[in-house]
């Protein structure tokens, strides 16, 4: 009969095809004990605050941006507000969740685990018409009937097309394959706790050169940690010795481990320290800078996932490419109200964007008049360009 482990190896191999049997444990994703000694998963890494900081900041920064379904018509591209997937990703994906909650949910098991899944309901006609996400743990990818398909505790069978997934880098977890250096995050996190927690008492040895019986060494340790528990000067037994065998904060380089990881936390992640309230050489000229980096470098690859698997699983085969899903990413590269000033000046000089456009972003109700395009000569409408430049060469044609 097989053992449990005969049964784990059979399936790991035939996912992967081959397997080193010293890491299959944690491959797995059975274990979570690292060489620190820490115990780290998915779960206990929320824990450290820097792993909390940086999964909370990309969940629920893409969560707080704009996603629209858009629509081209001939030459003008619209909201396509009439489109069955329009409030799903934008209002109500479900009937208990918000589409920011829906988002930062799933955002949050894809950045934390390496896959968010929700489970796509359909209509008659083929139409998603309700999402509601599903836990990594209860998915198993595996054949069904001789097809790939998504097994789903206390579901069932769902075909890819009905699996809405959002990956990472090869949907592996950034716990698992870091797991050792969020040990060593979390073990500094633990020796501070430890150490505070005794009152700053450092673990030690009694000793005598007295021979005692087990009753006597029982009675007088028991005392020595009974008054460890409070602050104040210890007596020891005529004739003990106290040797200190731990080491102090400083001299374990507490402070200067803990901030070396919580950078090292931001690198795996991406995010800027400055993000997550580390200082990290950061000034005032800087953070726009850093805040650049992660709406170029984290943000847009985190929507562009999402996007097209919205465009995949949401939209139908006929519908593309005239009907596509759009994040609104101007919020992240707004600069400072000089910097935005001076943008919206050259763009309506130059004719790129209408009044009325410029006070829509800045959340500002439309003026009349405001709907036409201008251009830097005398800030005249552009339908009026051509009349302006025939009298302009029948003036200069009168005086010749």
């Amino acid at each position: 009969m097989a053992t449990l482990g005969d049964r784990l190896s059979a399936l790991f191999r035939y996912r992967v095809g081959k397997f080193d049997s010293t890491t299959l444990p944690d491959d797995l994703g059975i274990y979570g004990r690292t060489i620190s000694g820490s115990f780290v998963n998915e779960s206990s890494a929320l824990g450290i605050s820097t792993v909390y900081a940086c999964v909370n900041k990309i969940a629920s920064t893409v969560a707080s941006l704009g996603l629209e379904v858009m629509v081209e018509e001939r030459d003008s591209v619209v909201v396509a507000n009439a489109h069955p997937a329009y409030d799903l990703v934008k209002y109500e994906p479900n009937s208990y969740q918000t589409a920011y909650e829906f988002w930062e949910t799933i955002l949050a098991h894809a950045v934390l685990s390496g896959v968010g899944y929700a489970v796509i309901e359909r209509d008659t006609r083929g139409y998603a018409m309700a999402m509601h996400i599903v836990g990594r743990n209860d998915v198993d990818e595996r054949k069904v009937n001789g097809e790939m398909a998504y097994v789903v505790r206390n579901y069932g069978v769902v075909m890819p097309e009905n699996m809405l997934t959002i990956c990472n880098l090869q949907r592996k977890s950034p716990i698992a394959v870091h797991r050792d250096n969020l040990g060593l995050a979390k073990s500094a996190q633990d020796f501070g706790a430890e150490y505070f927690g005794s009152g700053g008492q450092m673990t030690g040895i009694l000793s005598t050169d007295e021979p005692l019986k087990k009753e006597q060494m029982d009675v007088i340790q028991q005392s020595w940690q009974k008054a460890n528990l409070q602050a104040g000067t210890k007596l020891l037994p005529f004739g003990f010795k106290y040797s200190r065998v731990s080491i102090t904060p400083d001299e374990a380089q507490f402070i200067e481990t803990r901030k070396f990881q919580a950078e090292e936390i931001c690198r795996i992640f991406s995010v800027p320290p400055a993000l997550v309230q580390l200082e990290s050489q950061t000034t005032y000229n800087n953070v726009e800078q850093q805040n650049l980096m992660f709406a170029r470098h984290t943000v847009t690859p985190w929507t562009k996932r999402i996007e097209q698997e919205i465009d995949r699983k949401l939209l139908l085969s006929f519908e593309r490419p005239q009907i596509y899903a759009k994040f609104d990413l101007n919020d992240l590269y707004r600069g400072d109200m000089q910097a935005r000033a001076a943008f919206y000046t050259q763009m309506l000089q130059n004719g790129s964007m209408r009044i009325n456009e410029v006070r829509k972003k800045e959340g500002l109700n439309p003026v009349e008049g405001g709907d036409v395009h201008l251009v830097q000569v005398n800030q005249i409408a552009l339908d009026r360009v051509q009349a302006y430049s025939d009298k302009l060469s029948s003036n200069e044609t009168g005086t010749i």
